[in-house]
C-alpha cells in the first residue's frame, strides 16, 4: 500500500497557506488514479444485520480506505498527520473540507455577480471560448459545499445593489452557511427605513429653509 501511495500524481502539500480548492483537485485526480476516489468522497462502511448502527468495512474496503488515507496524508503537511491517524478517508476529507474548503460569503457573493452577469461574446460564433469561459466561472464556486439555502442566501445577497453596500459589509466575513435569510433581508428593511427618515429629515430641512 505504501509504494501505492508513493507512485502516484505529483500533488503539492498543502500547508494551510496554499489554495485549497487547486489542491483538492489535484488530491482528486490522484485518488481516483488509484481507483480509490469514492472512499473519500462517501462512506463506504456498512452495518450487519446483527449491528446495523455499528459500521464496519469488508477486508477489501479496509484496504483500499487505508490507500485512500495514506494519498491523502502524503499530500498534507506533517502537522496534520496526527489529527487523522485513526480517521477514514472519508473523515479525513470531510474535515479538511470543513476547515478549509468554504471560501469566505465577500468572495463568494463576488464569484455568483460574476456568473450572473457572463453573457456569450456577440462574435464567438461557434461558442467554444464562451463556454471555456463560463467553465471557468463556475470553477470558482464550490457548489457541493454548501446546503441549498446557503446557496440561496448568498445569491439574495448577491442580487442586492449599490445602495445596500452596507448589507454586503455586514455578511461579508460571515461563514456561508452561518447566513440566514431573516437576517439578510432584515438588515435590508433596516437600511430602507434609515434611508426613508433621511429622505423625510432632508425634505423637512429644505422646506424650513425656503
Amino acid at each position: 500500500m505504501a509504494n501505492d501511495a508513493e507512485m502516484m500524481l505529483e500533488v503539492e502539500i498543502f500547508d494551510r497557506s496554499g489554495n485549497f480548492t487547486d489542491w483538492t483537485k489535484q488530491v482528486i485526480l490522484a485518488l481516483r488514479q488509484k481507483g480509490v476516489l469514492d472512499y473519500a468522497e462517501s462512506d463506504m462502511r456498512v452495518g450487519t444485520a446483527e449491528e446495523p448502527d455499528k459500521k464496519k468495512f469488508s477486508n477489501t474496503d479496509s484496504k483500499a480506505d487505508g490507500l485512500a488515507v495514506a494519498i491523502i496524508l502524503r499530500c498534507l503537511s506533517k502537522s496534520h498527520h496526527k489529527q487523522f491517524i485513526r480517521s477514514t478517508a472519508f473523515e479525513v476529507w470531510t474535515e479538511l473540507h470543513k476547515l478549509y474548503g468554504i471560501p469566505n460569503t465577500e468572495d463568494l457573493v463576488s464569484n455568483i455577480l460574476e456568473l450572473f452577469s457572463f453573457r456569450m461574446d456577440p462574435d464567438d460564433k461557434e461558442g467554444r471560448a464562451s463556454a471555456v469561459q463560463y467553465s471557468n466561472l463556475l470553477d470558482k464556486i464550490d457548489f457541493t459545499a454548501f446546503s441549498s439555502s446557503a446557496m440561496a442566501n448568498l445569491m439574495y445577497l448577491a442580487s442586492l445593489n449599490k445602495h445596500h453596500d452596507l448589507v454586503h459589509l455586514e455578511f461579508a466575513k460571515k461563514k456561508p452557511n452561518k447566513l440566514e435569510f431573516d437576517d439578510i433581508f432584515n438588515a435590508v428593511c433596516a437600511l430602507s427605513d434609515a434611508h426613508k427618515k433621511q429622505q423625510a429629515y432632508n425634505e423637512k430641512i429644505s422646506v424650513s429653509n425656503f
